[in-house]
């Protein structure tokens, strides 16, 4: 239970426990929308704030449950198999709607006619970011003593949230010069986007996977990319616009923020790879941050992994955030490998496929 959306959400809840007390009543939309098969394209539009994947609702439940307080999560229909699972937390769970947005819609409505109250965001929200920085704060008091500064911190991107907390955590322990290597989907990209368009770099077409526009944010000075359409299998990626404060974070950091986009198949391999490994299971949103685990193209790419002149291999120390979800079954990892066996039997390696790094393509 201790993902970075469970120390976000506590701590937001816990800001809420002090204002409202054991009356805190925690509201959240939920909308996981999967596509009837797995080759198909996710055909549905999300907006700021967005829960694709439903993991912000597991943990608000499992929160809410641990402090004894009330929660009740918005689902649409579609969404309406998860029911029993947040329903097992405790938590009510209020199926109505054809989609997030409306699931989102009803929630707000449930704010306002509770005084105690609170809806919990997915990403977007300062105190989330505070919550997620404690995993940095641990990871540094895990190395051992005398160890360097990790060479780079790996994690993947949908709304930003876990990125907002990477970059907080790094600045309060002093590992704000190390390079952060963002990892994202070809169709799932909006942070990608994002990078680019405040960087005034135009991205490889090929990256894009899907259209997008892109709209200023005065509040954060900066430019925000909003996909029309999510097209990656990676469902808890799928936000369509990164978090503005995440963006604002993001250039300001002192430390380099490096962008990947890597293919679904990629991902895929990284994910049954590290289930062979690691006897874990995730879902593929995480396994596109492992993708540089076993793909040493990427790492080569940014610098952090050379050749020293003797021709060995320098090992780096990389962190990679693996973050899990609650979006994974075994049926998913057997689709994922029947797709893969596919493109075997046609002689194709997908770490042999290109992947996109800050707006050019890397063969």
């Amino acid at each position: 239970m201790q993902s970075f959306k469970y120390r976000g959400i506590s701590q937001f809840a816990q800001e809420a426990l002090k204002v409202h007390g054991q009356s805190t009543h925690l509201i959240v939309a939920s909308g996981i929308e999967k596509p009837e098969s797995s080759n198909q394209p996710i055909a549905y539009l999300l907006s700021l704030p967005s829960n694709a994947g439903g993991n912000a609702a597991y943990a608000t439940c499992g929160v809410a449950l641990s402090l004894g307080v009330k929660c009740t999560a918005f689902v649409p229909s579609k969404s309406a198999p998860v029911k029993p699972l947040l329903e097992a937390y405790g938590a009510t769970v209020q199926v109505g709607g054809e989609n997030f947005q409306e699931a989102l819609g009803n929630a707000q409505k449930a704010v306002e006619s509770d005084p105690s109250a609170v809806l919990v965001p997915a990403y977007d929200h300062p105190t989330l970011w505070k919550g997620h920085s404690s995993l940095i704060d641990e990871v540094s008091k895990q190395l051992p003593d005398g160890s360097p500064k990790p060479d780079a911190i790996v994690c993947a991107v949908g709304g930003g949230g876990l990125l907002a907390g990477i970059i907080v955590g790094c600045q309060t322990v002093g590992w704000d010069d190390i390079p952060l290597l963002t990892m994202e989907t070809q169709g799932s990209n909006c942070f990608y986007q994002s990078m680019l368009a405040n960087r005034s770099l135009a991205p490889n077409s090929s990256a894009i996977g899907n259209t997008s526009d892109t709209l200023d944010n005065r509040t954060h000075g900066v430019k925000v990319a909003h996909l029309h359409r999510l097209t990656s299998q990676a469902l808890c990626l799928g936000a369509t616009s990164p978090a503005p404060g995440v963006m604002r974070l993001a250039l300001d950091r002192h430390g380099p923020v490096r962008c990947v986009c890597t293919t679904d198949e990629m991902s895929m391999k990284a994910g049954i790879q590290y289930l062979n490994e690691q006897k874990q299971l995730v879902e593929l949103a995480c396994a596109t941050a492992l993708v540089p685990a076993y793909d040493r193209r990427i790492l080569r790419s940014v610098g952090v992994l050379q050749d020293s002149q003797a021709g060995e291999i320098k090992r780096p120390l990389v962190v990679f955030i693996v973050c899990g979800g609650a979006n994974v079954n075994l049926d998913d990892m057997v689709d994922y490998q029947q797709q893969l066996k596919v493109l075997e039997e046609r002689g194709n390696n997908p770490y042999e496929d290109p992947f996109w790094l800050d707006g050019g393509i890397v063969f």
